[in-house]
């Protein structure tokens, strides 16, 4: 696929419309994030794959209440601070 497209004035930065195959065709979606390189005076982006993306959820994949443990004893109070 050939398509030509020149550079245009965006603001204080420049930027490229991406046409709708193109966008298509390489997988990505609008907002997703890409690396931006050069090989001599190509430029290449490619789509970066949130797979390191921390959740909650993969945070506590495989706890339960036996591999979390119980209360913990902070033994007696000392002093006029008091924690309950």
């Amino acid at each position: 696929m050939n398509i030509i497209r020149s550079l245009q004035k965006w603001g204080n930065g420049n930027g490229v419309q991406l046409p709708k195959e193109v966008i298509e065709a390489a997988h990505i979606k609008v907002n997703q994030p890409l690396e931006v390189s050069t090989k001599g005076s190509s430029i290449i982006l490619t789509p970066v794959k949130e797979t390191n993306k921390i959740t909650l959820e993969s945070l506590l994949e495989g706890a339960t209440p036996a591999t979390v443990g119980g209360e913990l004893d902070w033994g007696d109070d000392i002093g006029n601070e008091r924690y309950e």
